[in-house]
């Protein structure tokens, strides 16, 4: 997995960012947890690429989950993240290694983060693997055509293993053993609830 450089990570820590997980991707995920017939209550779990905690803290007042657990890459976020004072473990990570045992959460939360992931079809079965059967994945992801055009604009750096379309998204959460339950389109990014085999 690739970290985020300095014009990305001040993306990823401005208000936009956070009002955009707020009131765009978390009512989104909730929508899709009822067309799939889901509910996250109470339930055991994961934020995969939690960066600064955001995200975490939005599981945490929707779900009142009875653990919940972030991880990232990036040291600093996770610093970030602590201070929010969470009830919640919060720890250095890596998605393509995820340092829980098989069937572990009933929910995992991904707020578009496998696009710098070059194995993200490993991120997948980790994240396959560490849900329960039936568990429910929530993934955000962003279209590979935007990528490239965000690299030559903005000047970020994204693998170019990881600039995938939607068929192959779909194929590799089906390989992983995903099958998906509902989704749902804003423009270049896309939103799946799928479950777990």
């Amino acid at each position: 997995m690739t970290t985020l450089n300095p014009v990305e990570l001040a993306m990823m820590q401005s208000p936009v960012r956070a009002w955009s997980q707020r009131h765009l991707e978390m009512r989104l995920f909730r929508r899709l947890l009822r067309q799939a017939g889901r509910d996250l209550t109470g339930a055991r779990l994961l934020d995969a690429g939690c960066g600064n905690g955001h995200g975490l803290q939005l599981i945490q007042e929707t779900f009142q989950p009875r653990r919940l657990v972030g991880f990232d890459l990036m040291p600093a976020q996770i610093e970030r993240a602590q201070q929010r004072g969470l009830a919640a473990e919060i720890r250095v990570g890596d998605i393509t290694q995820i340092d829980e045992p098989d069937g572990s959460f009933d929910g995992v939360f991904v707020f578009g983060i496998l696009h710098h992931v070059p194995a993200w079809r490993q991120a997948l079965r980790e994240l396959a693997r560490v849900l329960v059967p039936g568990g429910v994945l929530l993934v955000e992801e962003l279209h590979g055509r935007y990528i490239a055009i965000q690299d030559r604009v903005l000047r970020t750096s994204h693998p170019k293993q990881a600039r995938f379309d939607w068929p192959q998204f779909r194929e590799g959460l089906a390989d992983a053993g995903f099958t998906v339950r509902a989704d749902a389109s804003l423009g270049f990014v896309r939103s799946f609830c799928a479950t777990r085999a």
